[in-house]
């Protein structure tokens, strides 16, 4: 609304028309309000789908019943054998004896025309401008003198090499003020050896190969190695494998050999982990339930349908699960462990569910889901859909909330307009009338001066 300006007189015009305004705008401060609880409500329900979302992402991964299969593993020898988890798994003991490690191709070269390197940068007189290097089959021309100025030396082949990407690893080593250089497979296992296949000699073994006119003395040649598979037994059954990392040979677990021989490897049931899970669930649950109340002591304290919200989710586990014998198996996740309490929260009992899973983990795997969508899992994925949906408690009463805020934003839009042009006149009208009783003040004062 417009600032109010009047002239001067005998009347405060912008005292009354303040106080007629502030009684004129009632009608919009009420709808102000009527908007601020709208959108304390769309908060709220908000909250209430956000929750239900996590509770339903927790009731999906249990329906699968891979949370079931949760294991931990554990080795007599890390020194050995060292483990990690990864999915899935089955319980059980493990032997392992390993007699080789995995390695990868090493040749060592030390000497030019029957000398040892003295410097890396000095150039090799003679050396060839391109070699060629062969991994897995691949063969790769590695040019050393790229720029017609470029020299070959040992440095320089060690930076062409690992420049080309072959699937090698060169590096220059110095001992006792003379250079080496090096040359390594990246990739342990016989099928990532690699092969001098131009630019050099190679014999197949440690020793006996050439390089760009460099050789091998005996001490490069016992440096060096052929490259081989990790050798092994599991439980008696051989194992032949590129990598010292075996992700395949015991399910659920990663297995990494560090040395030859023994250690037995222990997969375990892992009850802490099925616990997260469960707990998870139940906390999910119980974050439903204390958003649905929150809203209903507040915002959404007469929204009957906000209710159903938490009595549909209980009615889910009042039915056993169709076909389960709630008397020789389970057919209620009460029966495992996991109820509603009097203040109706959910509660995990954590002996009772070791104790059922112990007994009867395929009745209990079929609680959670099953061939047939039955179970309490696939029953909460359900139940959330269609809470969520378009159709949906949580939306339809989005959508009537935002057709009230709508009809609220007009009125307000309205509203104002009416007020500014009901001040306009307001202050039209008084600034007249104070103009008046200036006038007549001032005649009133003249003719007391005639009188006198």
């Amino acid at each position: 609304m417009a600032s109010i300006t009047t002239s001067v007189g005998p009347l405060d015009v912008q005292t009354i028309v303040s106080q007629l305004m502030t009684i004129e705008q009632q009608p919009l401060q009420a709808s102000q309000q009527r908007v601020s609880k709208f959108n304390t409500q769309l908060s709220d329900l908000g909250k209430i789908g956000s929750a239900l979302s996590a509770l339903q992402t927790s009731a999906s991964k249990l329906s699968t019943g891979a949370f079931l299969q949760q294991f931990k593993a554990s080795s007599t020898d890390t020194s050995v054998a060292g483990v990690t988890t990864t999915s899935g798994g089955v319980a059980g003991s493990y032997t392992l004896n390993v007699t080789q490690l995995a390695k990868p191709r090493q040749l060592v070269f030390d000497q030019f025309n029957g000398a040892a390197v003295t410097d890396p940068a000095a150039a090799l007189s003679g050396a060839p401008t391109s070699i060629s290097l062969t991994v897995g089959g691949k063969t790769t021309a590695i040019n050393l003198t790229p720029s017609p100025t470029d020299t070959v030396s040992l440095k320089s082949i060690s930076d062409r090499i690992n420049q080309s990407g072959v699937g090698v690893s060169a590096s220059v080593v110095q001992s006792n003020g003379q250079y080496k250089l090096v040359l390594a497979s990246k990739s342990s296992g016989a099928d990532n050896a690699f092969s001098i296949s131009a630019g050099g000699t190679d014999s197949g073994a440690a020793s006996g190969s050439t390089l760009a006119g460099l050789s091998q003395s005996a001490t490069a040649a016992s440096e060096s190695y052929n490259a081989s598979n990790a050798q092994l037994t599991v439980n008696g059954v051989n194992v032949s494998a590129s990598s010292n990392h075996l992700t395949d040979i015991i399910g659920g677990v990663n297995v990494d050999i560090t040395k030859v021989g023994q250690s037995t490897i222990t997969m375990s049931t892992d009850n802490s982990g099925i616990a997260a899970s469960l707990q998870g669930f139940v906390d999910a649950f119980n974050q439903v339930k204390a958003s649905v109340d929150s809203a209903r002591g507040g915002s959404l304290k007469a929204n009957a349908s906000i209710l159903s919200i938490q009595q549909k989710l209980t009615g889910i586990l009042a039915n056993p699960v169709a076909g389960a014998d709630p008397v020789s198996s389970f057919a209620y996740l009460a029966q495992v462990g996991i109820s509603i309490q009097k203040d109706g929260t959910m509660k995990l009992d954590q002996t009772v569910f070791n104790k059922a899973l112990s007994s009867n983990p395929t009745a209990v795997a079929n609680l959670f889901g099953n061939s047939s969508s039955t179970g309490f899992g696939d029953r909460f994925n359900a139940a959330i859909n269609d809470l969520l949906g378009p159709s949906g408690v949580v939306e339809t009463s989005k959508s009537s909330i935002n057709t009230r805020l709508t009809t609220e934003n007009s009125l307000q839009s309205s509203l104002n307009s009416r007020l500014t042009a009901r001040q306009a006149q307001y202050i039209q009208q008084y600034t007249a009338l104070n103009s008046a009783l200036a006038q007549m003040q001032q005649a009133t004062t003249n003719l007391a001066g005639l009188l006198k």
